[in-house]
C-alpha cells in the first residue's frame, strides 16, 4: 500500500500545479454559481408567493430550503462532475502512455494494484476538491436563516463516494487509450450510461425487473442521500462499482505488464 500512496501524492501535486485542474474548477464555478443564483431567485418567488397565499387564508404546504435549491444544486453538482471527473482522470493513464512514462511505471517495484489505486485515489481528492466548493454555496445560505444539517451532510457524502465512482470509471477509460481525448468521451459515455440505466424501468413489465433496473442506477441511490438519509445498499452499490471499475484498470494495467 505504501506505493499507491507514493503515486497518489505525486499524481496529486501534479494536479494541482496543472491549469488543467484549474480551468475545470472555473468552469465549474461558474455554471455552479449561475445555476446556484437561479436557484436562490425561483425558492425567493415561491416564498412570497406562499406569503401572499397565507395572508388570503388558503392553505399551503409550505417550500422547503432543502428539497427546492439544495437537492437542485446536489443534481447540477452530479450532471458536472461527471464531466470534470473525466477531464481529470483522463490524464492518469492516457498521458502517461502518450508522454512514454507508462513504461517507467511498469518497470519500478510497484505492483499493478498499488499504480491503480493511487491513481484513483488521486483523482478522488482532486474530485473532492472541487466538492469542496461546491460546498460553499449551500453553506452561504445559513448566513439567512438554519439549514438543515443532516440532510445537506448526506447529500455531500452521497456526492463524494459518487465522485469516486466517476474517477474510477475514467481511470478505466484512460487505460484503455493513450488518447486524453477518446479517454474523456469513453468516460462520459460509461458514466451516463451507468446514471441513466434505470431509463427501461419505466417500460418493464413485472416489478422484479423495474426493482432491478432502479437499483442498478446511481440517480436513485443518490436520491437516498439527498432525502437524508444513508442506505447501506446505496454504500455498498458504489463501493461496489468503484472496486469493479478498480479491478478492471488493474488488470489492464497487470495485462501491459506481461507484453
Amino acid at each position: 500500500m505504501r506505493g499507491a500512496f507514493v503515486i497518489a501524492s505525486r499524481d496529486l501535486k501534479t494536479y494541482f500545479m496543472s491549469p488543467l485542474f484549474y480551468i475545470v474548477a472555473g468552469v465549474c464555478a461558474i455554471v455552479w454559481s449561475f445555476v446556484f443564483g437561479t436557484a436562490i431567485d425561483q425558492f425567493m418567488s415561491a416564498s412570497v408567493s406562499q406569503m401572499m397565499q397565507s395572508m388570503q387564508g388558503e392553505n399551503d404546504p409550505g417550500i422547503n430550503l432543502h428539497r427546492t435549491v439544495i437537492a437542485y444544486h446536489a443534481s447540477i453538482v452530479n450532471l458536472l462532475m461527471i464531466m470534470a471527473a473525466a477531464a481529470l482522470s483522463m490524464r492518469l493513464l492516457a498521458e502517461e502512455k502518450k508522454q512514454r512514462t507508462f513504461d517507467l511505471l511498469l518497470t519500478s517495484p510497484v505492483s499493478a494494484t498499488d499504480i491503480a489505486l493511487g491513481k484513483w485515489l488521486a483523482g478522488t481528492l482532486a474530485s473532492w476538491a472541487l466538492l469542496a466548493v461546491t460546498a460553499l454555496y449551500p453553506l452561504s445560505l445559513a448566513i439567512f436563516g438554519p439549514l438543515e444539517w443532516g440532510p445537506l451532510a448526506t447529500t455531500y457524502i452521497g456526492l463524494m463516494l459518487l465522485a469516486g465512482v466517476y474517477i474510477s470509471v475514467g481511470l478505466f477509460a484512460s487505460s484503455l487509450t493513450e488518447s486524453s481525448v477518446l479517454a474523456v468521451v469513453m468516460s462520459i459515455l460509461f458514466s451516463f450510461m451507468l446514471f441513466f440505466i434505470s431509463a427501461p424501468a419505466q417500460s418493464a413489465d413485472g416489478p422484479v425487473e423495474k426493482a432491478v433496473f432502479e437499483h442498478l442506477s446511481i440517480g436513485t441511490h443518490l436520491a437516498t442521500f439527498v432525502g437524508g438519509s444513508i442506505g447501506v445498499s446505496a454504500v455498498v452499490f458504489f463501493a461496489s462499482l468503484i472496486f469493479l471499475f478498480t479491478l478492471l484498470t488493474q488488470r489492464v494495467i497487470e495485462s501491459a505488464r506481461w507484453r
